[in-house]
């Protein structure tokens, strides 16, 4: 995963989701379980999601370039296919760590059974902020000066 992807999918992990997934569990936990297995339980969801991101971290690099393509084209969203294996990691990717952080919107469309159209649309100004608040700059991540 190039760098600059990498230093970003982090700080969303970590600022956004795991905050989600700790709160998750608190609020699932019962009075029997042990504040050391709830404590255990939220690392193991962190460490999950960080892994997560390492594996996706290419396909959401693909995806977040070719949304900014189509923002630059005039667009304000794009449409994945999920039977096209590149396009659902990328559906898979920009959905679990934008959508679910609020930075970005998506539709779904059903093709034949079990099978989707994914629209996504990028809310750039929240993600130019977050970006912003990782020392990650969007256009070198883009290949832009």
């Amino acid at each position: 995963m190039a760098d600059d992807t990498g230093k970003l999918l982090r700080y969303i992990v970590r600022t956004y989701l795991a905050r989600q997934d700790v709160l998750e569990i608190e609020r699932d936990a019962t009075a029997v379980d042990g504040g050391a297995d709830i404590i255990a339980d939220q690392q193991r969801a962190i460490r999950d999601e960080e892994q997560r991101a390492d594996d996706l971290g290419d396909a959401f690099r693909d995806g977040l370039m070719r949304a900014d393509a189509a923002r630059r084209a005039g667009g304000n969203a794009i449409s994945l296919d999920d039977r096209k294996e590149d396009e659902n990691l990328q559906a898979d990717a920009l959905i679990r760590f934008l959508v679910r952080s609020d930075l970005a919107a998506s539709t779904t469309r059903e093709t034949d059974p079990h099978q989707y159209i994914y629209t996504i649309a990028v809310d750039w100004d929240a993600v130019d902020r977050v970006a912003k608040d990782a020392r990650v700059d969007l256009s070198d991540l883009f290949g832009r000066a």
